[in-house]
């Protein structure tokens, strides 16, 4: 284990165990190289009590640069959920932004799964890697430069994720490679985009299983005093959820 996330009360940071540095804030402290570091410890560093901790998934966000606004933690256990993401199976997802979803995915599937990255921008793609390779082994992640309209391939998905500008453009193109029974989820910021997803599905073969928005309100615990946090995040996105439908028909009786 190289990387550790490092957590105080008020501050956050990782510690690079290979080079016995931990970085708070940007700025590096050198560590005691005869210090042996493992998650569950407690570290000080300049007069702070940080614990540490593994870097999973949901911790992304402390620790990765960004390009863009992340998927949060909410959505991503909603979207790993809901598109029936587990070991082993195949992904395809388009719209890479900073890799936290890739994390996460590459994070349910383990070993024997495939994540197949398709995103336009070079910059995203590199930073995402650079992101996820922190914290996952990322073998069995393939990341493409293309529009996902070019994308071609004859490999089938178990689940394919969306987080594109107009989703609703490719969801029937993308029909062929999803196998039957497998899920599709579009990842959209508008009401009017979230309709426009909805139509496409029912129209390309697909059952719309359920349209949603996930809103996380943290609390803030102090004795006699605990009350919401001030800080809510209001709105992310609204995820469509959908299922590839086989096309055969089977009615009761004989």
């Amino acid at each position: 284990m190289t990387i550790l996330f490092l957590k105080s009360a008020k501050n956050s940071g990782i510690f690079d165990s290979s080079k016995n540095v931990a970085t708070i804030k940007g700025r590096e402290f050198k560590i005691n190289p005869a210090s042996v570091i493992s998650p569950g410890d407690l570290i000080v560093i300049k007069g702070e009590e940080f614990a540490v901790m593994k870097t999973e998934p949901y911790l992304f966000g402390e620790y990765a640069r960004r390009t863009a606004q992340i998927i949060q933690p909410w959505d991503a256990a909603v979207i790993i959920l809901y598109g029936g993401i587990s070991p082993g199976k195949r992904v395809l997802e388009s719209g890479v932004g900073s890799g936290a979803l890739s994390a996460a995915i590459l994070n349910a599937i383990g070993p024997d799964g495939k994540l197949t990255t398709v995103e336009m921008d070079r910059n995203n793609l590199e930073i995402a890697r650079q992101n996820v390779m922190l914290t996952e082994d990322c073998r069995n992640w393939e990341l493409i430069e293309s529009g996902i309209e070019d994308f071609s391939t004859d490999e089938k998905f178990d689940c394919v994720v969306l987080d594109i500008p107009e989703p609703w453009e490719v969801v029937r193109k993308l029909s062929s490679n999803i196998v039957s029974g497998g899920r599709i989820c579009c990842y959209s910021p508008t009401f009017n985009q979230m309709e426009k997803n909805v139509t496409a599905l029912k129209k390309s073969g697909y059952l719309v299983l359920e349209s949603m928005e996930m809103i996380k309100r943290d609390m803030l615990v102090r004795e006699n005093a605990t009350r919401p946090n001030n800080d809510i995040i209001g709105h992310t996105a609204f995820m469509t959820f959908a299922v590839k439908l086989s096309g055969r028909l089977t009615k009761d009786g004989f």
